[in-house]
């Protein structure tokens, strides 16, 4: 993953590192169906789309100092999402062809 947002993102990678760290711990294991993050909290993680339902909820206030505007930091937050998105879709498809091709030829042997 890191590989691919360095590419992507040349000048920038570091401002994605967060994401990339979050994704990695919030992510089931293939073996053990469990993110690490359950492994170490026993608990479900809370996305930023939990923390800002909650938030419009009136459940959790904001610090004071959140250092950008709501609307600029949303539409980050939205533009990383969808790459983001956009990515796994392309490695779950690759990922999924590769199963095929490999649980197809167990068949036929």
């Amino acid at each position: 993953m890191l590989n691919h947002v360095v590419r992507e993102h040349q000048r920038q990678w570091h401002k994605y590192v967060p994401l990339i760290v979050w994704a990695l711990r919030e992510v089931p294991n293939a073996t053990t169906g469990v993110s690490p993050y359950m492994l170490v909290y026993g608990r479900v993680p809370r996305g930023p789309l939990a923390v800002l339902k909650e938030t419009w909820a009136g459940e959790r206030e904001l610090p004071p100092d959140v250092g950008k505007p709501v609307e600029e930091y949303l539409q980050d937050l939205r533009e990383k999402l969808c790459e983001a998105a956009q990515y796994a879709a392309e490695h779950a498809g690759k990922e999924q062809a590769g199963y095929v091709g490999r649980y197809s030829s167990i068949g036929r042997k």
